[in-house]
């Protein structure tokens, strides 16, 4: 319970294991800012630490798909104020090294400097004031979305699709809304996708139509195929479905050491440019993702995600791998 000294937050303990606790408010250093955090959406990396599959320490914080509105801010901040709504960039950006002042400030030199803003689980968090977009307009749940759409734009960016390609999209989890969201409104490219679980993939289509269109069979002369399972069989049905001279894009998780012979061998003699993206490309693709889905979502697509409360962020880890919806989001504040 939210009281003057303390908050309740989230964050796991082990492997499987979610838990909460209370935490006592600190002193806010000069360039950081407190956030009331309101929603959050459940991703793909928390739920490979969840599962253990990375080289995490435990415990650690989780949550990064935020949105939120500042509570306070430290002496130094300017940019911001409380009762702004902000969202997070998934980097830091130092502004001054060689990456960033040439238009590849998402490989910042100092990028990981330890402060990385994921602990949105959480009634409150203290973030550097660097991470944060100002938000304009009505909260609303999918602004979650902003930080993987921005990883999507990144994407699209490399991958360039064009109206005369045939795309595919393997994957209808949260990055499967965010791709088809991008492709079927702000670039309004024809696609098809496809998942292995039928009832997620039904409701993508149904959101995304006329643009997109379910298949549960892909073929195998795809010009550009994505692929957004977080599954090594993911990866291995767009080495399938894309043709020879293609453009294949990952964005899955892969856990523990996945061997990489079966890659090499699809990938050689067939001319195929490859790409693993992780991250969102430069500050701009977080705003532009904030625009889209201000712009773009309608009720239809209200009916991929599923809310939770903030009580039920155990059960929601627990049950997110077999979960019939396309995403998790929970209502924080």
């Amino acid at each position: 319970m939210t009281s003057e000294r303390n908050f309740v937050a989230y964050y796991l303990l082990a492997p499987g294991v979610v838990k909460s606790e209370l935490r006592t408010f600190t002193e806010l250093p000069p360039t950081w800012v407190r956030l009331r955090f309101l929603y959050c959406g459940l991703c793909g990396s928390d739920m490979t630490k969840f599962e253990g599959g990375c080289a995490e320490e435990y415990p650690c914080s989780i949550g990064h798909e935020f949105v939120a509105e500042v509570s306070a801010v430290g002496a130094d901040v300017i940019s911001l104020q409380p009762g702004d709504i902000v969202t997070s960039d998934l980097n830091f950006r130092c502004g001054q090294c060689d990456h960033c002042m040439s238009g590849r400030s998402h490989l910042c030199r100092t990028g990981q400097v330890g402060v990385f803003s994921n602990r949105a689980f959480a009634e409150y968090g203290d973030i550097e004031q660097s991470y944060l977009t100002r938000i304009d307009g009505a909260v609303v749940k999918q602004l979650a979305l902003a930080e993987p759409l921005s990883c999507v734009l990144h994407a699209l960016e490399w991958a360039a699709p064009r109206p005369d390609e045939r795309i595919l999209v393997i994957g209808a989890g949260g990055l499967g809304v965010c791709l088809a969201l991008a492709l079927s409104h702000s670039r309004r490219l024809a696609f098809d996708i496809t998942d292995s679980m039928p009832s997620r993939l039904a409701r993508v289509a149904d959101a995304c139509q006329p643009t997109g269109a379910a298949v549960a069979a892909p073929g195998n002369d795809y010009d550009v195929v994505f692929d957004l399972s977080g599954s090594e069989s993911g990866l291995k049905l767009g080495l399938d479905s894309v043709a020879s001279g293609g453009r294949l894009c990952s964005m899955s998780h892969l856990a523990g050491e996945s061997p990489a012979a079966f890659l090499h061998k699809n990938l050689m003699r067939r001319d195929i440019t490859f790409k693993q993206s992780y991250l969102n490309g430069e500050r701009s693709n977080v705003e532009h993702a904030v625009q889209i889905l201000q712009d773009a979502w309608n009720s239809e697509w209200d009916d991929v995600i599923e809310l939770v409360p903030f009580e039920a962020i155990p059960d929601a880890f627990d049950r997110r791998r077999n979960s019939p919806w396309c995403k998790t989001i929970v209502r924080v504040g």
